[in-house]
């Protein structure tokens, strides 16, 4: 992971840490093959909310858009992951 400099809030941290532990309860409950192949079930699709929102407020933050996903240390320090 490469360090980036750039903090979110209090609030922003909050935030992520939310829905990972929404992600992190999700049951990994898929609808069919192709919803557990593609998505991988609701636990899968949990986690990508997960880090769609941090790397969303990254970009808030005006960092540039990179291929992949922002993530973020536990001191809240966005990463490129």
């Amino acid at each position: 992971m490469k360090s980036t400099g750039v903090f979110a809030t209090a609030d922003e941290i909050e935030q992520v840490k939310k829905a990972a532990q929404r992600a992190a309860s999700t049951p990994v409950i898929a609808f069919s093959s192709k919803h557990a192949l593609e998505k991988g079930g609701l636990s899968g699709e949990a986690w990508l909310s997960a880090k769609e929102l941090c790397h969303k407020l990254a970009l808030a933050h005006e960092l540039p858009e990179i291929i992949g996903f922002y993530g973020m240390t536990n001191e809240g320090e966005f990463v490129e992951s």
